[in-house]
């Protein structure tokens, strides 16, 4: 599936005057017109241990290079909101619009998109503006977006309490977490990476935070910190169901995610 992906992605992204953007251009910002190559991408490198903590890492998406030696079928198309631009987003194929995706997230990371399906000239994408489950879709329009491949993601498996970091075929770190309580249990389904914190958090929250596109729908009454639901440190019991939803780990297994899984990875949570 992840080749088939790639293939239309790249064919969208390629076909220069076959998509353009929904205003009619398929250039960037100073008018050219945009590159249409899909891009090999490989992970970031680690998170540096110290710096600007306070704030979402804010760094570009992996670097391409050169010579990928990662098996085809294990790679994971992504698509980048390219600086300065706007992709609008809908509930269906040309359906109807139901939000706007800027360059930046709105804790200021850049935009990156899983690409969980393609139909023709739309890419579907999780993402946290609709519900569990519901693709958001995208114009495959390569004056707005740049494609790219991921071969690192994680794997979420609720009823063993243990998470996965998988590049390629190989898993390369895996961890006890602590998931949802019955009450507020952690959503199933297909996600990805929006952002990284590291530092500076609620003590709650340990070290660091990988935040995704899931969402909480059964919020605790009187909470306070948000819907969103994300992987971050605990000094806490691990192995339980005892979250608000969120997936709680290790601090060194949260500090390890920041060098190890880039923005737009898909995260896959099953029981």
């Amino acid at each position: 599936m992840p080749v088939v992906l790639a293939i239309l992605i790249a064919v969208a992204l390629g076909a220069r005057g076959f998509l353009g953007s929904d205003d009619g251009g398929a250039t960037d910002a100073g008018g050219a017109a945009a590159s249409t190559e899909v891009r090999v991408v490989t992970p970031p490198p680690p998170v540096p241990a110290a710096g600007a903590a306070p704030e979402a890492i804010r760094r570009k998406p992996p670097p391409e290079h050169e010579g990928e030696k990662s098996n085809p079928e294990e790679r994971e198309p992504y698509v980048q909101v390219r600086p300065g631009r706007e992709a609008v987003l809908r509930d269906d194929p040309g359906g109807q619009v139901v939000g706007r995706v800027e360059d930046r997230t709105k804790f200021g990371s850049p935009t990156v998109l899983s690409v969980a399906q393609v139909r023709n000239r739309w890419l579907g994408v999780p993402t946290p503006q609709l519900p569990n489950g519901k693709l958001g879709w995208v114009r495959a329009d390569p004056g707005t977006l740049r494609g790219g491949y991921t071969d690192v993601r994680v794997v979420v498996d609720l009823s063993s309490h243990e998470a996965r970091i998988i590049k390629g075929s190989d898993v390369i770190r895996r961890w006890t977490v602590t998931v949802g309580a019955p009450d507020s249990p952690t959503p199933t389904g297909r996600f990805a990476v929006t952002d990284l914190f590291k530092g500076d958090l609620n003590p709650a929250y340990g070290c660091c935070a990988v935040a995704l596109t899931a969402t909480q729908p059964d919020l605790p009454s009187g909470w306070q910190g948000g819907d969103r639901i994300a992987f971050h440190g605990t000094d806490g019991a691990l192995g339980v169901d005892a979250s608000n939803g969120c997936i709680r780990s290790a601090d060194r297994d949260v500090r390890a995610m920041l060098g190890l899984v880039p923005l737009g990875a898909p995260v896959l949570i099953r029981r």
